[in-house]
């Protein structure tokens, strides 16, 4: 069984590939360089789901190879990487590629309506 922050960084993936200019390029490229815009919007995206700072983030991140899976991460940026590339990325591009959490958690008895904020029927 697939745990559910796993199934939410999939969504988070799927989301933010969505929203960028280049979907397809590699999450963490090899012979370093900078990380793909939508792997830095999942990682985003797993800091708000898991309700911790940047760098405790960053740090639980590192102990679930899983999720890193789910990305394409075989590393992390630095906790300050993370915070300042996301301080400029402009608000309108980021709320489509959170995911909430409600979707993965029980999808057939919820409709999103916004990023934060999920429908019961």
């Amino acid at each position: 069984m697939t745990s559910e922050i796993r199934l939410f960084t999939r969504i988070a993936v799927t989301k933010a590939k969505a929203v960028v200019a280049n979907p397809d390029e590699p999450a963490d490229p090899t012979g370093g360089g900078g990380f793909a815009e939508w792997a830095m919007l999942t990682l985003h995206a797993l800091r708000i789901e898991l309700g911790k700072s940047y760098r405790v983030a960053v740090d639980l991140l590192s102990e679930m190879p899983g999720v890193l899976d789910e990305i394409g991460l075989t590393r992390l940026p630095h906790y300050t990487v993370l915070r300042n590339w996301f301080e400029r990325v402009p608000t309108k591009t980021w709320p489509p590629s959170i995911p909430p959490a409600s979707t993965v958690i029980s999808p057939a008895d919820t409709t999103p309506i916004a990023p934060t904020t999920v429908f019961v029927r």
